[in-house]
Parts: structure tokens; sequence; C-alpha cells
């Protein structure tokens, strides 16, 4: 954090970007990197609004303050893929200047000298930041490591056995929905993000794992899953109750889709 408050004016003057910085370095290791607070995280920390944050997070990776980093870092927490945030490296080199430090001697500001009381000082000012104390820095750096390695792994083998997101195939019990189409097709039906819960997506599947003739590409059954959870968020707003995710006849319309 102290190398986001050192940043000079003119490496960035936007006060709501500067503000988003400064959360997200409270998240980050002492080297800047692994910083991963969700959107929603930081819009509470910053008082923005969500969108605001996204666009301040794309503003200062465009200017090269950040860039994303090694994702798997929140894949170790956070199991589904949908629900992991970007983690993101504070570029560290760029903007801020280093601050002075001098030894610690006879003229030290605390009175002190090297031969009083024995004190032999060998270090420099200036302490090192201390850690943060955040989900980040739960496991020791080995255990991160072996938890990573562990984590690329289970992807890999993931991804041999998952079809690619434009490639058709019939519904299985262990489908996710890819985060980017999930979303694009959520904001294309002007649906709140939060709009499709998973006990939404596990009855989805249900319906259609029982259909295996049915066959359609990943982004084709987010656009599914996604007219399903509006059809039935209508016709609950108009009843004026909660949606009823067991209700399992709009599956009949889908089928034509």
């Amino acid at each position: 954090m102290s190398w986001a408050l050192s940043l000079p004016t003119e490496s960035l003057k936007d006060s709501s970007a500067r503000h988003v910085l400064l959360c997200l370095a409270n998240y980050a290791g002492s080297n800047g990197a692994g910083a991963f607070p969700s959107a929603s995280t930081l819009a509470q920390d910053t008082g923005l609004s969500e969108r605001t944050v996204r666009y301040k997070l794309d503003d200062l990776e465009k200017v090269g303050l950040i860039q994303k980093g090694n994702q798997a870092i929140a894949a170790v927490h956070i199991d589904r893929h949908d629900r992991r945030p970007v983690v993101y490296d504070l570029q560290l080199s760029r903007g801020a200047n280093p601050a002075p430090r001098t030894k610690r001697g006879a003229d030290d500001a605390t009175g002190c000298n090297s031969q009083q009381n024995e004190v032999q000082p060998g270090t420099e000012r200036g302490a090192v930041a201390a850690p943060n104390p955040s989900l980040n820095h739960q496991v020791t750096e080995e255990q991160l490591q072996r938890e990573l390695a562990d984590e690329i792994a289970r992807q890999e083998q993931a991804a041999a056995n998952f079809p690619p997101n434009d490639q058709r195939f019939a519904m299985f019990a262990k489908w996710v929905p890819d985060a980017k189409s999930l979303e694009d097709q959520i904001a294309i039906a002007g649906l709140p993000d939060d709009s499709v819960p998973d006990c939404a997506i596990r009855k989805f599947k249900g319906f259609f794992v029982a259909k295996p003739n049915m066959f359609d590409s990943g982004a084709g059954w987010c656009y599914r899953l996604v007219q399903w959870v509006k059809r039935e968020r209508v016709k609950a707003a108009g009843q004026g109750q909660e949606p009823d995710f067991n209700d399992t006849s709009w599956g009949d319309d889908l089928g034509g889709l």
C-alpha cells in the first residue's frame, strides 16, 4: 500500500482509480503479487459501485500500474471457476519513487549511536512492509506452491475432460457454465449479476442430462440457462412470488431452441 500512496499525482490523476488501487494493494503480497479481492469487496472498501470498480481496474491495467497475475492462486481457495475474481499483480516498478534510506548511527534521530548499550544496528532504515493478514496469506509459501501445482494438474485434467466452449455436446452432470459466456448472456438478458443461483444450474443440468440426444455448445447451454431463469423471474414477478426453480415445465419450451 505504501507504493500506491507514494505514486506521484501525474502518474495517476483519477482519484477514484487511485482509491481502487490503494484498496487493491491492501490484498497484495509484499512483492505486489497475488491480489484477488472481488469487485464487490473493492466496492465495499471504496464506496464505489461494482461497475465503477471494474472500469477503474481496466484503467489501471491500461496505464500499466497493474496486470493480470497467476489466476491459479484464486483457484486454490475458490473451487468454482465462475466465482473466482481476477488475480492482479501490482507493477511496483512503475510510478513510485523509492523512499530514501539512511543507516543508523551517531546522528540517528533517536539519539542512539552504534556503541550505546551494545547496540550494533546493521540494517537500514525503513521496515519491510508487514504481510497482509488476508486470505492471500493464510498458507505458507511452500504450501501455496504445492497447492498451485495440484490445482494446475487438476485444471489440466478437467480441460481434457471438458469439451471446448464452441463444440456441441450433450449436457453432463459435471458441466460448469463458462464464466464469460454466462456473464455475457446475463447482461444481454438484462438480469442482475447474481440472478443465476447454484440451485437453478443444478435443476437445469438435471433436466437436460436426461435428454442425451440434445446437443449444444457451451455458449448455447448458457443461453438456454439464462432464458429459463429470465422466464421464471418474469413469471414469478407477475405473481408477486419468488422464482420457483423446481418447476421444470420450462424445459419443453427450451428444447426447441
